[in-house]
């Protein structure tokens, strides 16, 4: 399957181009150190049809509010950044994080610079999983044309929620109940399901999905997700609000230099009195040795 791809320079896009996609496992989500107060996604497989309602259904009925933690790909700058936010279950939870992706970034997500390329009015419809797809069905909204980036961002937006979940590998999209022949401004085609490798156009060259944001640091430092960085290699470092540099450490992806590689690792730390900290990944520029593709999430360093 050919897809779409964002060409880059340094840290910013210029432009696209056609590329043969890749093979690719689905990244697990993480948690952070020891103790952070995201809940681990369950690992139960959805039933094949699933309800969007928000009201449970009579066998789940409680006085107390289910909550549970999910990941969701919302945008940092043109391309992909986490959030793990804890919401209240609205049906199952494949359910749960599409309604809350559809929401858009909360008070303090758009406060960590995260934002949405999914048009406001858009609404589900209804979710069904079969055989490791998940097939969605948005209303009219979710198809308004955009600049082909944009378009490209909100359907990897939901392609990377869902498939979070090992039940999906594939999402196929339906606007009102059909498969659109056109898709938006037709820069990307909706006429067979996606897996993440579809729509590598939309991540940053380093997409760190853990820690994100809404995730705190006990101690150690686990940092996962995916890179196509020079010769696989990149750094991270970890500094206190004023200044104190915890972790100063290269980082080695599996892959890298045009094709996608994972990296997952965990370096401790001595944490200190400030209540916050800056993960800052970034490349080195292969010109002038400057930061390039720089990431930089603000973490709460737990007491």
């Amino acid at each position: 399957m050919d897809v779409l791809e964002r060409t880059t320079t340094g840290s910013s896009w210029s432009g696209y181009r056609v590329v043969t996609a890749m093979t690719l496992a689905v990244i697990a989500v993480g948690t952070v150190g020891c103790g952070t107060s995201r809940p681990t996604v369950p690992s139960t497989t959805e039933p094949s049809n699933i309800s969007t309602s928000t009201t449970p259904s009579p066998s789940t009925t409680s006085t107390t509010p289910v909550s549970t933690g999910v990941s969701l790909y919302f945008l940092r700058g043109n391309y992909l950044g986490v959030a793990h936010r804890n919401t209240s279950m609205t049906g199952t939870i494949g359910a749960t994080a599409l309604s809350a992706l559809v929401g858009g970034p909360d008070i303090a997500e758009s406060g960590a610079g995260l934002s949405s390329a999914i048009p406001v009015g858009t609404k589900v419809l209804g979710l069904r999983i079969s055989s490791g797809t998940a097939t969605v069905d948005f209303n009219g909204a979710f198809s308004a044309p955009g600049t082909p980036g944009a378009e490209l961002d909100r359907v990897a937006q939901v392609v990377y929620t869902l498939t979070q979940f090992p039940s999906v590998t594939h999402v196929a999209f339906e606007i009102s109940g059909s498969t659109p022949a056109t898709f938006a401004s037709g820069a990307v085609s909706l006429s067979q399901p996606l897996g993440r490798n579809d729509v590598f156009g939309a991540l940053p060259a380093i997409l760190v999905e853990t820690p994100a944001v809404g995730d705190s640091l006990h101690g150690t430092l686990h940092l996962s997700g995916l890179a196509n960085v020079f010769e696989a290699q990149f750094n991270v470092q970890l500094i206190t609000a004023d200044g104190k540099v915890l972790i100063d450490q290269p980082v080695h992806a599996t892959a890298g230099s045009g094709t996608w590689g994972t990296f997952d690792v965990t370096f401790p730390f001595t944490a200190a009195a400030a209540p916050t900290s800056t993960l800052r990944i970034y490349d080195t520029s292969m010109k002038d040795g400057s930061p390039i593709d720089e990431v930089d999430i603000h973490l709460p360093v737990a007491p």
